[in-house]
């Protein structure tokens, strides 16, 4: 079983294991996965492999397994782009696992990135943006404190024609009364904290 980093109201983030490669690649050809990411031909285990070994030895990203408490895995997340000068990153998701999606995992995972990057990592800012046709991206992102701060017009090209590119922010401030409201009263998240003496 892997062992937990963050724990959440739903969800565990942890490492991601060489076992779950298969699993990932798998999700990455679906197309209700792929049509939100900037893949756009077949993803073979092996180009899942090298991509998410450069991902989790890069300097500037932090990979993690989104899985249920029981350890099954059912997506990804990271931190990526991470600018340790000017306190900020990117933030990617997806929830792999159709049958898991729409059911408040996808949310979790990013309220508990999120305290990493802020309150663990020492950020200011988490950026991301999703294609204007991702409503589910866009809403949860929004649940989470994201707010739009601009768009590229006709930026990608998908389904037969160009669409926009929505570029939402972050900033640790406007995150951490959310956070405290996210957590109130709930003794199931375990995320590290210094105890005074």
């Amino acid at each position: 079983m892997r062992t937990p980093f963050l724990r959440g109201k739903k969800v565990v983030l942890g490492a991601i294991a060489d076992g779950d490669v298969p699993t990932i690649a798998g999700w990455i050809n679906d197309p209700e996965i792929y049509v939100n990411l900037l893949i756009t031909k077949p993803n073979r285990e092996q180009d899942s492999r090298t991509r998410l070994e450069a991902f989790c030895t890069a300097a500037d990203t932090q990979m993690f397994a989104i899985c249920l408490h029981d350890g099954k895995l059912i997506g990804v997340m990271g931190l990526h782009e991470i600018d340790w000068v000017h306190r900020n990153a990117t933030s990617g998701a997806f929830i792999g696992s159709a049958e898991h999606r729409g059911q408040g995992y996808g949310l979790d995972a990013k309220m508990l990135v999120c305290y990493h990057a802020f309150c663990t990592l020492n950020l200011h800012k988490l950026y991301t943006h999703a294609y204007e046709f991702n409503a589910v991206s866009l809403r949860y992102n929004a649940k989470c404190g994201y707010r739009e701060e601009g768009r590229r017009r006709e930026h990608y090209f998908r389904a037969g024609r160009y669409w926009d590119v929505v570029e939402t922010g972050l900033l640790r401030p406007e995150w951490l009364p959310l956070w405290e409201a996210y957590r109130a009263g709930d003794a199931s998240i375990r995320v590290p904290e210094p105890k005074l003496a």
